[in-house]
Protein backbone atom coordinates (compact mmCIF):
# COMPACT_ATOMS: atom_id res chain seq x y z
CA UNK A 1 0.00 0.00 0.00
CA UNK A 2 1.25 3.48 -0.82
CA UNK A 3 2.22 5.52 2.17
CA UNK A 4 -0.82 7.69 2.84
CA UNK A 5 -0.42 8.67 6.44
CA UNK A 6 -0.26 12.46 6.57
CA UNK A 7 -0.64 14.70 9.57
CA UNK A 8 -4.01 16.01 8.49
CA UNK A 9 -5.34 12.53 7.73
CA UNK A 10 -4.10 11.18 11.02
CA UNK A 11 -5.79 14.03 12.87
CA UNK A 12 -9.02 13.30 11.04
CA UNK A 13 -8.70 9.63 11.88
CA UNK A 14 -8.27 10.35 15.57
CA UNK A 15 -11.30 12.64 15.43
CA UNK A 16 -13.42 9.92 13.79
CA UNK A 17 -12.30 7.34 16.32
CA UNK A 18 -13.29 9.72 19.11
CA UNK A 19 -16.71 10.20 17.51
CA UNK A 20 -17.16 6.46 17.23
CA UNK A 21 -16.29 5.83 20.86
CA UNK A 22 -18.63 8.60 22.04
CA UNK A 23 -21.48 7.23 19.89
CA UNK A 24 -20.96 3.72 21.19
CA UNK A 25 -20.87 4.90 24.78
CA UNK A 26 -24.09 6.85 24.27
CA UNK A 27 -25.72 3.75 22.80
CA UNK A 28 -24.64 1.66 25.77
CA UNK A 29 -25.96 4.22 28.22
CA UNK A 30 -29.21 4.44 26.25
CA UNK A 31 -29.68 0.70 26.64
CA UNK A 32 -29.54 0.79 30.44
CA UNK A 33 -32.72 -0.15 32.28
CA UNK A 34 -34.37 2.18 34.83
CA UNK A 35 -34.09 1.23 38.50
CA UNK A 36 -36.50 -1.55 39.47
CA UNK A 37 -39.51 -0.53 41.52
CA UNK A 38 -40.17 -2.19 44.88
CA UNK A 39 -42.12 -5.41 44.44
CA UNK A 40 -43.34 -8.26 46.54
CA UNK A 41 -41.85 -10.62 43.97
CA UNK A 42 -38.10 -11.40 43.86
CA UNK A 43 -36.34 -9.04 41.44
CA UNK A 44 -35.60 -10.36 37.98
CA UNK A 45 -31.94 -11.00 37.15
CA UNK A 46 -30.20 -7.85 35.97
CA UNK A 47 -29.44 -7.55 32.26
CA UNK A 48 -25.71 -8.04 31.73
CA UNK A 49 -24.04 -4.78 30.71
CA UNK A 50 -22.92 -4.48 27.11
CA UNK A 51 -19.30 -5.35 26.48
CA UNK A 52 -17.08 -2.27 26.34
CA UNK A 53 -15.48 -1.40 23.03
CA UNK A 54 -11.80 -2.21 22.79
CA UNK A 55 -9.71 0.19 20.69
CA UNK A 56 -7.30 -1.73 18.50
CA UNK A 57 -4.99 -0.92 15.61
CA UNK A 58 -5.47 -2.85 12.38
CA UNK A 59 -1.87 -4.08 12.53
CA UNK A 60 -2.32 -5.33 16.09
CA UNK A 61 -5.53 -7.14 15.26
CA UNK A 62 -3.95 -8.76 12.23
CA UNK A 63 -0.93 -9.89 14.22
CA UNK A 64 -2.75 -11.12 17.35
CA UNK A 65 -6.37 -11.85 16.39
CA UNK A 66 -6.80 -14.56 19.03
CA UNK A 67 -6.73 -11.87 21.72
CA UNK A 68 -9.82 -10.21 20.26
CA UNK A 69 -12.07 -13.01 19.01
CA UNK A 70 -15.57 -12.50 20.44
CA UNK A 71 -14.81 -8.94 21.51
CA UNK A 72 -16.38 -5.73 20.23
CA UNK A 73 -13.70 -3.41 18.97
CA UNK A 74 -13.22 -0.04 17.35
CA UNK A 75 -10.50 -0.12 14.73
CA UNK A 76 -9.18 2.69 12.57
CA UNK A 77 -7.21 1.78 9.48
CA UNK A 78 -6.70 2.35 5.78
CA UNK A 79 -8.87 0.58 3.23
CA UNK A 80 -6.79 -1.85 1.17
CA UNK A 81 -9.33 -3.08 -1.36
CA UNK A 82 -12.96 -3.99 -1.91
CA UNK A 83 -13.52 -7.75 -1.97
CA UNK A 84 -17.32 -7.75 -2.27
CA UNK A 85 -20.32 -5.48 -2.37
CA UNK A 86 -20.23 -5.07 1.41
CA UNK A 87 -16.79 -6.41 2.21
CA UNK A 88 -13.36 -4.81 2.16
CA UNK A 89 -9.97 -5.32 3.69
CA UNK A 90 -7.98 -2.97 5.90
CA UNK A 91 -4.18 -3.05 5.85
CA UNK A 92 -1.73 -0.55 7.31
CA UNK A 93 1.34 -2.47 6.19
CA UNK A 94 2.94 -1.11 3.01
CA UNK A 95 3.98 -4.61 1.91
CA UNK A 96 0.33 -5.55 1.28
CA UNK A 97 0.79 -9.04 2.70
CA UNK A 98 -2.30 -11.07 3.57
CA UNK A 99 -0.97 -11.57 7.09
CA UNK A 100 -1.43 -7.86 7.76
CA UNK A 101 -5.00 -7.60 6.44
CA UNK A 102 -8.24 -7.49 8.40
CA UNK A 103 -11.47 -8.32 6.57
CA UNK A 104 -14.52 -6.15 7.28
CA UNK A 105 -18.10 -7.17 6.50
CA UNK A 106 -20.69 -4.39 6.73
CA UNK A 107 -24.48 -4.78 6.95
CA UNK A 108 -24.84 -2.06 4.34
CA UNK A 109 -22.77 0.70 2.75
CA UNK A 110 -24.65 3.81 1.69
CA UNK A 111 -21.64 4.82 -0.38
CA UNK A 112 -18.53 2.85 -1.30
CA UNK A 113 -15.33 2.94 0.71
CA UNK A 114 -12.36 4.05 -1.36
CA UNK A 115 -8.95 2.38 -1.24
CA UNK A 116 -6.24 4.35 0.59
CA UNK A 117 -8.77 6.20 2.74
CA UNK A 118 -9.19 5.84 6.46
CA UNK A 119 -12.26 4.38 8.13
CA UNK A 120 -13.17 3.57 11.71
CA UNK A 121 -14.92 0.23 12.03
CA UNK A 122 -16.96 -0.90 15.05
CA UNK A 123 -18.06 -4.49 15.45
CA UNK A 124 -17.30 -7.98 16.72
CA UNK A 125 -14.09 -9.80 15.83
CA UNK A 126 -14.29 -13.37 14.57
CA UNK A 127 -12.25 -15.74 12.43
CA UNK A 128 -13.58 -15.75 8.89
CA UNK A 129 -15.48 -18.92 8.01
CA UNK A 130 -18.14 -19.01 5.30
CA UNK A 131 -20.35 -21.54 7.07
CA UNK A 132 -20.27 -19.72 10.40
CA UNK A 133 -20.82 -16.41 8.68
CA UNK A 134 -23.91 -17.72 6.91
CA UNK A 135 -25.42 -18.64 10.27
CA UNK A 136 -24.72 -15.29 11.88
CA UNK A 137 -25.26 -12.96 8.94
CA UNK A 138 -28.93 -13.71 8.40
CA UNK A 139 -29.71 -10.05 7.72
CA UNK A 140 -26.46 -9.36 5.88
CA UNK A 141 -26.53 -9.78 2.09
CA UNK A 142 -23.23 -11.67 2.06
CA UNK A 143 -21.73 -11.59 -1.44
CA UNK A 144 -18.21 -13.00 -1.22
CA UNK A 145 -16.79 -15.13 -4.00
CA UNK A 146 -15.45 -18.63 -3.27
CA UNK A 147 -11.98 -17.39 -4.18
CA UNK A 148 -12.12 -14.57 -1.61
CA UNK A 149 -13.61 -16.93 0.99
CA UNK A 150 -10.75 -19.37 0.49
CA UNK A 151 -8.19 -16.58 0.67
CA UNK A 152 -9.45 -15.20 3.99
CA UNK A 153 -10.49 -18.45 5.66
CA UNK A 154 -9.30 -18.40 9.27
CA UNK A 155 -8.15 -14.80 8.99
CA UNK A 156 -9.50 -12.14 11.38
CA UNK A 157 -12.58 -10.23 10.32
CA UNK A 158 -14.84 -7.66 11.90
CA UNK A 159 -18.57 -8.27 11.76
CA UNK A 160 -19.25 -4.53 11.56
CA UNK A 161 -22.12 -2.45 12.85
CA UNK A 162 -20.54 0.91 11.96
CA UNK A 163 -18.20 2.07 9.21
CA UNK A 164 -17.29 5.72 9.76
CA UNK A 165 -15.29 7.77 7.28
CA UNK A 166 -13.00 10.72 8.03
CA UNK A 167 -15.92 13.12 7.62
CA UNK A 168 -17.63 11.48 10.60
CA UNK A 169 -20.32 9.88 8.41
CA UNK A 170 -21.40 6.36 9.30
CA UNK A 171 -21.75 4.60 5.96
CA UNK A 172 -23.46 1.57 7.52
CA UNK A 173 -26.48 3.30 9.06
CA UNK A 174 -29.91 2.04 8.05
CA UNK A 175 -31.50 4.84 6.07
CA UNK A 176 -35.21 4.96 5.23
CA UNK A 177 -36.55 4.33 1.75
CA UNK A 178 -38.18 7.26 -0.09
CA UNK A 179 -41.63 8.10 1.24
CA UNK A 180 -44.61 6.96 -0.78
CA UNK A 181 -47.42 9.36 -1.63
CA UNK A 182 -49.59 7.70 1.04
CA UNK A 183 -46.88 8.11 3.66
CA UNK A 184 -46.44 11.78 2.78
CA UNK A 185 -50.19 12.33 3.12
CA UNK A 186 -50.28 10.61 6.53
CA UNK A 187 -47.21 12.54 7.66
CA UNK A 188 -49.00 15.83 6.94
CA UNK A 189 -51.94 14.65 9.07
CA UNK A 190 -49.64 13.62 11.91
CA UNK A 191 -47.99 17.05 11.85
CA UNK A 192 -51.36 18.43 12.95
CA UNK A 193 -52.01 15.78 15.60
CA UNK A 194 -48.83 16.29 17.63
CA UNK A 195 -49.16 20.02 18.35
CA UNK A 196 -52.94 19.89 18.87
CA UNK A 197 -52.78 16.96 21.28
CA UNK A 198 -49.80 18.43 23.12
CA UNK A 199 -51.62 21.72 23.68
CA UNK A 200 -54.74 20.22 25.27
CA UNK A 201 -53.44 19.99 28.84
CA UNK A 202 -52.36 23.62 28.73
CA UNK A 203 -55.75 24.55 27.29
CA UNK A 204 -57.45 22.76 30.18
CA UNK A 205 -55.22 24.38 32.80
CA UNK A 206 -56.18 27.78 31.41
CA UNK A 207 -59.82 26.72 31.08
CA UNK A 208 -59.71 28.14 27.57
CA UNK A 209 -62.90 26.89 25.94
CA UNK A 210 -62.32 28.36 22.47
CA UNK A 211 -58.75 27.09 22.05
CA UNK A 212 -59.61 23.66 23.48
CA UNK A 213 -62.47 23.25 21.04
CA UNK A 214 -60.25 24.43 18.17
CA UNK A 215 -57.63 21.82 18.98
CA UNK A 216 -60.30 19.15 19.46
CA UNK A 217 -61.74 19.97 16.03
CA UNK A 218 -58.27 19.63 14.49
CA UNK A 219 -57.87 16.22 16.11
CA UNK A 220 -61.33 15.06 15.09
CA UNK A 221 -60.59 15.84 11.44
CA UNK A 222 -57.10 14.35 11.58
CA UNK A 223 -58.24 11.08 13.13
CA UNK A 224 -61.09 10.79 10.66
CA UNK A 225 -58.49 10.94 7.89
CA UNK A 226 -56.22 8.53 9.75
CA UNK A 227 -59.01 6.02 10.21
CA UNK A 228 -59.76 6.12 6.49
CA UNK A 229 -56.06 5.66 5.68
CA UNK A 230 -55.75 2.49 7.76
CA UNK A 231 -59.04 1.03 6.50
CA UNK A 232 -57.70 1.22 2.96
CA UNK A 233 -54.53 -0.54 4.13
CA UNK A 234 -56.60 -3.27 5.75
CA UNK A 235 -55.12 -2.63 9.22
CA UNK A 236 -58.19 -3.05 11.40
CA UNK A 237 -56.40 -2.52 14.70
CA UNK A 238 -54.89 0.79 13.53
CA UNK A 239 -58.25 1.91 12.15
CA UNK A 240 -59.84 1.05 15.50
CA UNK A 241 -57.27 3.11 17.42
CA UNK A 242 -57.88 6.06 15.10
CA UNK A 243 -61.64 5.72 15.52
CA UNK A 244 -61.34 5.64 19.31
CA UNK A 245 -59.03 8.66 19.21
CA UNK A 246 -61.56 10.53 17.08
CA UNK A 247 -64.32 9.79 19.58
CA UNK A 248 -62.11 11.01 22.41
CA UNK A 249 -61.50 14.25 20.54
CA UNK A 250 -65.26 14.68 20.21
CA UNK A 251 -65.62 13.99 23.94
CA UNK A 252 -63.01 16.67 24.67
CA UNK A 253 -64.99 19.19 22.63
CA UNK A 254 -68.19 18.39 24.58
CA UNK A 255 -66.44 18.44 27.95
CA UNK A 256 -64.77 21.79 27.24
CA UNK A 257 -68.10 23.32 26.27
CA UNK A 258 -69.53 22.11 29.61
CA UNK A 259 -66.52 23.31 31.60
CA UNK A 260 -65.59 19.76 32.67
CA UNK A 261 -61.83 20.26 32.61
CA UNK A 262 -60.93 17.09 34.47
CA UNK A 263 -62.75 15.17 31.75
CA UNK A 264 -60.79 17.07 29.13
CA UNK A 265 -57.49 16.09 30.76
CA UNK A 266 -58.52 12.49 31.23
CA UNK A 267 -59.67 12.10 27.62
CA UNK A 268 -56.53 13.81 26.32
CA UNK A 269 -54.38 11.32 28.23
CA UNK A 270 -56.32 8.36 26.88
CA UNK A 271 -56.12 9.80 23.38
CA UNK A 272 -52.35 9.94 23.70
CA UNK A 273 -52.33 6.25 24.62
CA UNK A 274 -54.17 5.42 21.40
CA UNK A 275 -51.49 7.26 19.44
CA UNK A 276 -48.75 5.39 21.30
CA UNK A 277 -50.38 2.02 20.57
CA UNK A 278 -50.49 2.73 16.86
CA UNK A 279 -46.96 4.11 16.77
CA UNK A 280 -45.65 1.04 18.58
CA UNK A 281 -47.22 -1.30 16.06
CA UNK A 282 -46.88 0.59 12.80
CA UNK A 283 -44.10 3.16 13.06
CA UNK A 284 -40.49 2.16 12.36
CA UNK A 285 -37.54 4.32 13.38
CA UNK A 286 -34.43 4.43 11.21
CA UNK A 287 -30.86 5.21 12.20
CA UNK A 288 -31.09 8.82 11.02
CA UNK A 289 -33.98 9.46 13.43
CA UNK A 290 -36.70 9.48 10.79
CA UNK A 291 -39.77 7.23 10.75
CA UNK A 292 -41.63 5.20 8.17
CA UNK A 293 -44.76 3.07 8.28
CA UNK A 294 -43.93 -0.53 9.06
CA UNK A 295 -44.67 -2.80 6.15
CA UNK A 296 -45.85 -6.35 6.49
CA UNK A 297 -47.33 -5.77 9.95
CA UNK A 298 -50.71 -7.46 10.40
Amino acid sequence: MKKIIAAATAAGTIFVASLALQAAERGQRGGEQPPAQPSAQPPAPATPPAKPLLPVAASTLAAHPEMYYGERVTMTGAVEQSVGKLAFSVDQDKTKTLEQQVLVLAPRLNSPVDPNTYVTVIGEVMAFDSAELAKRAKDYPVEISPEVAAKYKGRPMIFATNVINTSGIDLAVRLPPPMTADEKALQEVMKQVGPANGALRGDADKMDVATTREHAATLTKAFTQTEAFWKVKGKTDAAQWAQEARKLAETIDTAASAGKWDDVKSSAGTLGQKCASCHGAYRERFDDGSFRIKTGTK
